[in-house]
């Protein structure tokens, strides 16, 4: 069997430009992971809800106001630059009470008066889309600033495989945390 011999230049040149094509796809990734726009916050549906909600609820001064906005995806997914651009406060996020179906949230601020969208990664837009079965939940809760917008994630199947790995459920939280976010306009 014969030894293909190759030059020494071009071994470099092929190092070289494979180096420099992993740097750049790893700047490309970085930054437009979060550049898919799936949907936007409707604000004006959480309002006419919320009115209707209080009253409803006159009688009961417990009662926490919330609207859960349950949405098929659709047309709306694209990528959108305000992703990049426009402001976002994130205020927590966790995993939910349920013992039989935990969930992953994130909770985040929008100011009154301004318009939100929900942006993903692409693996979460594709994620979504495959999942017919499920829709796009975020939760919006008013408060005395603004709202408080929840976007539930649904990946309880993550913590079985961190727990037995590396021993902690939460190992994938702060991945799981990146793949959705809550941007409005500045």
């Amino acid at each position: 069997m014969k030894k293909t011999i190759i030059p020494y230049k071009i071994k470099g040149s092929v190092v070289t430009i494979t180096i420099l094509f992993g740097i750049l796809s790893l700047f490309l990734t970085c930054l437009f992971a979060k550049i898919v726009r799936v949907k936007f916050v409707e604000i004006d549906f959480v309002l006419e809800k919320l009115e209707i909600q209080s009253k409803a609820q006159a009688n009961n001064p417990r009662a926490i106001p919330r609207v859960d906005v349950q949405r098929r995806l659709g047309s709306d997914i694209r990528p959108d630059l305000r992703c990049l651009f426009w402001a976002t406060t994130v205020v927590g996020r966790g995993w939910t009470n349920d013992s039989a179906d935990r969930d992953f949230f994130i909770d985040y601020y929008i100011p009154p008066d301004k318009k939100a969208m929900i942006c993903t990664t692409p693996a979460l837009a594709a994620a979504l889309i495959a999942k017919r079965t499920k829709p796009l939940l975020y939760k919006v809760y008013p408060t005395e600033y603004g709202f408080r917008v929840r976007i539930v994630e649904g990946l309880s199947k993550v913590r079985k495989p961190c727990k037995n790995w590396t021993g902690n459920v939460d190992c994938a939280d702060s991945l799981l945390s990146r793949q959705a976010i809550i941007r409005y306009e500045p």
